[in-house]
């Protein structure tokens, strides 16, 4: 009896051990190889034209990746996104410029599709992350023609008066400084009048555009099917 219940104690391990190396490959067939971190700058250029007037929610957008990704898995350093790696994604919002009443122009953009040229598919989580001069990104991805705040969101941009007071002031003291406020006022207005009123023009990211995107999640790569490998790399290239 005893060594009856030894035998079925011993299979019982048996069985378990199975069990749990069983769901051991499992998982491990199910992680992905490679992970690009959050917050990696993606250099894309636009194939589909979008822009705070022309676009509205719900429009689909097109971007083509133009530098590869590489990131370091478990048989080293692999390139992971290749260049021509296709991004698409929709418009969150976009809002057109306005003097009256005051109105930024914005346009928000969110990425969730990328179809690298081998016919692999799979999710992301991207947005704008910089546009060069010509217009500003805030923290939450936000395009406008004004420069975000400290706090990293888009904000009216104040007036240029003070800095006349302050040469003024150095002039010719309390007289001079209120003096030096109209002069700086005057000088001011008239040489932000230009870009003043460009705050409030329409822009668009035509065909062509350059850009960055920003990851906002990290990206998992699923393993390629047998005979599709990524370019492995002996160091990753700047």
């Amino acid at each position: 009896m005893r060594e009856s219940m030894q035998n079925r104690f011993k299979h019982l391990v048996g069985v378990l051990g199975v069990v749990v190396l069983a769901a051991l490959w499992v998982m491990a067939a199910q992680t992905p190889e490679l992970v690009v971190p959050s917050g990696t700058r993606l250099r894309v250029q636009f194939q589909t034209p979008v822009g705070s007037a022309i676009s509205r929610a719900g429009d689909g957008v097109e971007v083509w990746l133009l530098k590869r990704v590489l990131a370091r898995g478990r048989k080293g350093i692999t390139e992971v996104l290749p260049a021509g790696t296709v991004l698409t994604g929709r418009v969150v919002d976009a809002r057109p410029g306005s003097k009256r009443p005051r109105t930024f122009p914005m346009l928000r953009l969110k990425f969730d599709r990328a179809s690298l040229p081998d016919g692999r598919a799979f999710p992301l989580e991207a947005s704008l992350a910089d546009l060069g001069a010509a217009q500003y990104v805030d923290a939450e991805g936000v395009a406008s023609t004004v420069a975000p705040t400290k706090g990293g969101d888009i904000a009216v941009p104040v007036t240029t008066g003070a800095a006349g007071a302050g040469i003024g002031g150095l002039a010719g003291g309390a007289k001079g400084a209120g003096i030096g406020a109209g002069i700086g006022a005057g000088v001011g207005i008239l040489a932000d009048l230009n870009a003043r009123s460009a705050q409030w023009w329409d822009f668009t990211l035509k065909r062509g555009r350059k850009a960055w995107l920003r990851l906002d999640a990290d990206l998992q790569i699923p393993q390629p099917p047998a005979g599709v490998a990524g370019k492995r790399e002996n160091s990753p290239k700047q």
